[in-house]
Protein backbone atom coordinates (compact mmCIF):
# COMPACT_ATOMS: atom_id res chain seq x y z
CA UNK A 1 0.00 0.00 0.00
CA UNK A 2 1.13 4.21 -0.53
CA UNK A 3 1.20 5.40 2.46
CA UNK A 4 3.57 8.23 0.88
CA UNK A 5 0.97 8.86 -1.83
CA UNK A 6 -2.07 8.59 -0.49
CA UNK A 7 -1.19 10.86 2.25
CA UNK A 8 -0.18 13.30 -0.30
CA UNK A 9 -3.35 13.41 -1.86
CA UNK A 10 -5.16 13.34 1.48
CA UNK A 11 -2.61 16.45 3.08
CA UNK A 12 -2.13 17.89 -0.31
CA UNK A 13 0.91 18.29 0.72
CA UNK A 14 4.91 15.98 0.83
CA UNK A 15 4.77 13.91 3.96
CA UNK A 16 7.86 13.25 5.69
CA UNK A 17 7.23 9.37 7.15
CA UNK A 18 9.36 8.18 9.76
CA UNK A 19 9.81 5.65 12.01
CA UNK A 20 11.57 5.13 15.70
CA UNK A 21 14.40 3.21 15.92
CA UNK A 22 11.78 0.51 18.08
CA UNK A 23 9.54 0.22 14.80
CA UNK A 24 12.19 -0.20 12.61
CA UNK A 25 13.52 -2.99 15.22
CA UNK A 26 10.03 -4.68 15.20
CA UNK A 27 9.60 -4.45 11.67
CA UNK A 28 13.20 -5.97 11.33
CA UNK A 29 12.10 -9.11 13.52
CA UNK A 30 9.08 -9.17 11.48
CA UNK A 31 10.90 -9.86 8.30
CA UNK A 32 13.26 -12.06 9.78
CA UNK A 33 10.89 -14.68 11.16
CA UNK A 34 8.64 -14.35 8.29
CA UNK A 35 10.30 -12.82 5.14
CA UNK A 36 7.71 -13.61 2.49
CA UNK A 37 5.15 -12.22 4.80
CA UNK A 38 7.00 -8.84 5.38
CA UNK A 39 9.29 -8.34 2.34
CA UNK A 40 7.40 -5.33 1.06
CA UNK A 41 6.86 -3.65 4.71
CA UNK A 42 10.69 -4.19 5.11
CA UNK A 43 11.55 -3.05 1.92
CA UNK A 44 9.40 0.58 2.38
CA UNK A 45 10.71 0.60 6.29
CA UNK A 46 14.87 0.49 5.57
CA UNK A 47 13.99 3.55 2.70
CA UNK A 48 11.89 5.36 5.60
CA UNK A 49 13.95 7.97 8.08
CA UNK A 50 14.75 6.73 11.40
CA UNK A 51 13.92 8.98 14.26
CA UNK A 52 15.43 8.45 17.73
CA UNK A 53 13.11 7.18 20.13
CA UNK A 54 11.77 9.88 23.07
CA UNK A 55 12.75 7.55 25.84
CA UNK A 56 15.56 6.48 27.33
CA UNK A 57 16.99 2.75 27.92
CA UNK A 58 16.48 -0.24 25.96
CA UNK A 59 13.35 -0.99 23.75
CA UNK A 60 10.42 -0.74 24.11
CA UNK A 61 6.79 -2.09 22.76
CA UNK A 62 6.05 -0.51 19.66
CA UNK A 63 2.69 0.80 21.27
CA UNK A 64 4.40 2.52 24.05
CA UNK A 65 7.44 3.78 21.78
CA UNK A 66 4.95 5.81 19.32
CA UNK A 67 3.39 7.15 22.42
CA UNK A 68 6.31 8.39 23.99
CA UNK A 69 7.63 9.95 20.97
CA UNK A 70 4.03 11.70 20.21
CA UNK A 71 4.32 13.04 23.77
CA UNK A 72 2.00 14.72 26.09
CA UNK A 73 1.42 17.16 23.65
CA UNK A 74 2.62 16.59 20.44
CA UNK A 75 4.60 19.50 19.74
CA UNK A 76 6.32 18.18 16.79
CA UNK A 77 2.66 17.63 14.85
CA UNK A 78 3.13 14.22 13.93
CA UNK A 79 0.26 11.69 12.65
CA UNK A 80 -0.01 8.63 13.34
CA UNK A 81 -0.46 5.63 10.33
CA UNK A 82 -1.62 2.26 11.89
CA UNK A 83 -3.77 -0.23 11.25
CA UNK A 84 -3.60 -1.73 15.20
CA UNK A 85 -6.82 -0.89 16.33
CA UNK A 86 -5.59 -1.09 20.36
CA UNK A 87 -2.91 1.49 19.85
CA UNK A 88 -5.50 3.90 18.01
CA UNK A 89 -7.98 3.47 20.79
CA UNK A 90 -5.17 4.56 23.19
CA UNK A 91 -3.94 7.52 20.94
CA UNK A 92 -7.63 8.30 20.46
CA UNK A 93 -8.46 8.75 23.84
CA UNK A 94 -5.00 10.77 24.74
CA UNK A 95 -6.54 12.77 21.53
CA UNK A 96 -2.91 14.62 20.68
CA UNK A 97 -2.42 12.86 17.32
CA UNK A 98 -4.30 13.16 14.10
CA UNK A 99 -5.11 9.02 13.21
CA UNK A 100 -5.07 7.58 9.82
CA UNK A 101 -5.38 3.81 8.91
CA UNK A 102 -6.25 1.74 5.53
CA UNK A 103 -9.91 0.41 5.06
CA UNK A 104 -9.03 -3.58 4.87
CA UNK A 105 -11.13 -4.71 2.06
CA UNK A 106 -10.52 -1.87 -0.06
CA UNK A 107 -6.73 -0.52 0.87
CA UNK A 108 -8.02 2.92 0.91
CA UNK A 109 -5.74 5.34 3.53
CA UNK A 110 -8.47 6.57 5.77
CA UNK A 111 -8.40 9.89 8.33
CA UNK A 112 -10.04 8.56 11.48
CA UNK A 113 -12.35 10.78 12.95
CA UNK A 114 -11.91 13.48 15.41
CA UNK A 115 -12.39 11.91 19.24
CA UNK A 116 -14.32 14.15 21.51
CA UNK A 117 -11.47 14.71 23.34
CA UNK A 118 -9.50 16.26 19.98
CA UNK A 119 -12.93 18.19 19.40
CA UNK A 120 -13.01 19.52 22.70
CA UNK A 121 -9.21 20.58 23.29
CA UNK A 122 -10.00 22.33 19.44
CA UNK A 123 -12.76 24.12 20.49
CA UNK A 124 -10.61 25.62 23.47
CA UNK A 125 -8.09 26.70 21.22
CA UNK A 126 -10.62 28.91 18.91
Amino acid sequence: MDLKGQLQKILQDQPLLVMTKCVAREIENLHRDMPDVFRETYLRAKATVKMPCAHTGGILSVDDCIEQFIGKKNEEKVFVATNDEELRNRLRNKGVAPLFFFEKKSGILVMDKPSEIQQTKFAMKE
